[in-house]
């Protein structure tokens, strides 16, 4: 059976809020529209909260829509704002912090579409789904 188009508004989305700052809410792959080979989502980054430093066997990339953070890929450390794409290559450690007054607001999209494990694990440290 062929997949059949499919739409949904991100704000209905029931996401998580994450002890380190953040409230993420997944739309396509794993959870919301229907795709089979991707995961896409959005995470709001509140101020001095951010993205733990984890490695995943996916490839993504992040798109910053809004703000300004610290991100560090591999042993490189480096500002990102609005308009900023990077892509995370598999198994490589990366992190996200917001060190400013104002939310940051990412975009992000991987493959294979699976749950990866630092959700968990960040999650039994004390998220919550909101």
């Amino acid at each position: 059976m062929e997949p059949k188009p499919a739409r949904i508004r991100v704000v209905d989305v029931e996401g998580w809020e994450f002890p380190a700052g953040r409230r993420t809410r997944v739309f396509a792959g794993v959870a919301g529209l229907p795709t089979r080979n991707f995961v896409m989502g959005q995470s709001q980054i509140y101020p001095g909260g951010g993205i733990p430093r984890h490695a995943h066997e996916n490839e993504e990339v992040y798109l910053i829509l809004k703000g300004r953070a610290h991100m560090t890929v591999g042993d490189e450390t480096f500002e990102v704002s609005e308009g900023t794409a990077v892509y995370l290559p598999p198994n490589v450690p990366h992190g996200l912090t917001n060190a400013g007054e104002e939310d940051v607001l990412l975009l992000f999209v991987y493959s294979p579409a699976t749950l990866v494990s630092h959700w968990s694990e960040e999650r039994q440290k004390g998220g919550r789904r909101t």
